[in-house]
């Protein structure tokens, strides 16, 4: 006989109440038998393999022989054949149902249990069934809500499960009606599963209560923590609605309001979990998830309201995260235009230094007062949204809000830093390489090789001539006044040396004229001809002859003074400076002979 044959012995023992099983970690006590269930029980394990020992009523050993019956009832205690690496925190090997069902209602936590008999092993959330000494792939669900948070109990020993996950099943895995060990596992999950939706539980644990409105009492018999009969149906709709309410810890407390105020409302009155949940609860399901849909959608509203508002509290916090980076440039750059222009005018001008490095540092203050106004402004706004983001944000977990909040505006803050620390870092070298080149440097001093000469000065006049009336000369004469004197020889006059050497000009031959009336001359603008006045001068070369000026038609306005060898003015009347004609202004002893004098104008 194998273990399957030993396991099946004892439950059906267990099952006619001829014996009574207290299953262990490690060993399995049968007691309150009879002799001859002794006997079965002992060939049974021998037959499997299993030490055991075996006790009279007098806790003394005995082997059960035929002559041994009046000392019963009789006790046999089983050891477990377990693998050599096991390790009690983390599988449990059971051999019978009672076991089973004893370890389901206390807990164990062995991730992994080995159920001898076990047709097809299943999986929950948090928990492995297989066969004895099987193996079988296991991943454990993400943690939920517990329902001891939603539900109030007011027994000592609490019944509600503290991880709803172990009695739920995994995705993919289903229960087989024909096993045994499903079905007990099934009842166990039924019981702890309906407490999970109740509002309260009573001082005994039984009697549940739905807050409603309006209020609902249900009682859980002892019947249903048993073998008491439900079917896989009954069941799968529990195990649904459990797996709706506690699939998603954060919406666990609003679906599980919804739900038991759909269970309260389902009904019209009280009565037992079995029957009322066969009849109400599918429906009851289907309310709260319709309800839920509609609290989702009003929740959506106002959600989409928020993450609008959101979204915008982030742009605006970008940009002014954008603005200081380009203030802090802005300021930078000044700074540094500042100091390009202070040294571009140390190059060129005497700029005293203290001067240039007073600048420099109002400069490097300015721009650095500019920085830290940005970085405390970006100091508070982080300092904001950490602290109200619990309170206007909590239906954005942490790293949804780090992607869409944190995430933009750490960038924007991140280049602020960047910017403000290498542009101060550049514009404080700057400066103090500035003030330090104020200093040392020195301009050149101008160069000596330059000589200024003075210009010439002009000779002093003999005397101060009176001021000419006449009419201004034309283009041919661009001299402003000139000034004349009558020599009878005056290119032979020693003493007398030109200032410069006139270009030559070509001889005019005079044309025979008669003597011609003494005229004075008329305006300019009566004659149609322009006027030549000549100032009072020394004279020099070149001599134009009187009677060449008269063959022109030019009328010469003079102002002179005649002199003599020897005597500083001479010719009698004509002393003194006058306004005249040419032929008035000649001495009388110079007439006869007037149509040859020249008169030497510069």
């Amino acid at each position: 006989m194998s273990h399957q044959s030993l396991a099946s012995l004892l439950n059906e023992l267990s099952r006619k109440r001829q014996a009574l099983i207290t299953e262990g970690n490690l060993t399995l006590i049968i007691s309150d038998l009879s002799a001859e269930t002794a006997r079965s029980i002992k060939k049974a394990a021998v037959a499997a393999a299993w030490s055991f020992t075996i006790y009279d009523c007098a806790s003394s050993e005995t082997d059960v022989d035929d002559e041994d019956e009046d000392f019963g009832p009789f006790r046999v205690e089983l050891e477990k054949p377990l693998p050599e690496d096991h390790v009690q925190e983390q599988a449990l090997y059971v051999a019978t149902e009672v076991g089973f069902k004893a370890f389901l209602v206390n807990g164990h936590s062995a991730a992994r249990w080995h159920l001898l008999g076990l047709t097809q092993p299943f999986n929950t959330r948090a928990r492995a069934y297989c066969g004895w000494g099987e193996g079988g792939d296991y991943s454990e669900s993400q943690a939920t809500k517990s329902p001891r948070l939603l539900v109030k109990e007011s027994a000592t020993l609490r019944k509600v499960p503290e991880d709803v996950r172990l009695w739920l099943l995994a995705e993919g895995h289903h229960l087989d009606e024909a096993d045994p060990l499903h079905m007990l596992w099934a009842g166990q999950a039924f019981g702890a599963l309906s407490r999970c939706f109740a509002n309260e539980i009573d001082t005994s644990g039984s009697k549940l209560t739905f807050k409603g409105p309006p209020k609902l009492n249900l009682a859980i018999p002892e019947a249903v923590e048993g073998h008491a009969p439900i079917s896989l149906k009954d069941f799968e709709v529990v195990q649904e609605a459990a797996a709706w309410v506690f699939d998603n810890a954060r919406e666990a407390e609003v679906k599980h309001i919804l739900l038991s105020a759909e269970i309260a409302r389902s009904g019209r009155a009280d009565g037992e979990v079995p029957e009322y949940f066969r009849e109400n609860l599918a429906a009851a399901l289907d309310c709260a998830r319709i309800a839920y849909q509609m609290a989702v959608s009003e929740i959506t509203k106002d959600t989409l309201k928020s993450l609008t508002d959101l979204r915008k509290a982030v742009t605006e916090e970008t940009s002014k995260a954008t603005d200081a980076t380009r203030q802090a440039i802005a300021a930078i750059s000044t700074a540094l235009t500042v100091g390009l222009g202070l040294i571009a005018a140390r190059l060129t001008l005497q700029i005293n230094p203290y001067l240039i490095s007073i600048v420099m540092a109002v400069a490097f203050g300015y721009t650095v007062l500019n920085v830290m106004s940005g970085r405390k402004f970006i100091n508070i706004q982080r300092k904001l949204r950490k602290d109200w983001q619990p309170k206007l944000y909590r239906f954005l977990s942490e790293a949804e809000f780090k992607k869409m909040v944190g995430d933009p505006i750490e960038q924007a803050e991140g280049l602020f830093y960047k910017v403000s620390r290498r542009g101060i870092a550049m514009l404080g070298v700057a400066g103090l390489g500035i003030s330090i080149y104020a200093f040392t440097y020195s301009a050149p001093a101008p160069s000596s090789s330059t000589s200024v000469v003075s210009p010439p000065q002009a000779p002093a006049a003999p005397a101060a001539p009176a001021v000419s009336t006449a009419p201004q000369p034309s283009a041919n004469y661009t001299a402003t006044q000139t000034q004349m004197y009558s020599q009878p020889a005056p290119a032979s006059r020693p003493g007398i040396t030109p200032q410069r050497e006139p270009a030559p000009q070509p001889e005019i031959k005079p044309q025979p004229n008669p003597m011609p009336k003494e005229n004075v001359p008329s305006k300019p603008s009566e004659e149609g001809v322009s006027p030549v006045s000549i100032e009072q001068g020394i004279f020099t070369k070149p001599s134009i002859s009187l009677s060449a000026l008269r063959s022109l038609g030019v009328h010469v306005s003079v102002r002179c003074t005649l002199f003599h060898e020897g005597s500083q003015m001479a010719g009698g009347t004509y002393a003194n400076t006058h306004k005249r004609s040419i032929g008035r202004l000649i001495h009388p002893h110079d007439r006869a002979n007037r149509a040859d004098d020249h008169f030497s104008i510069f």
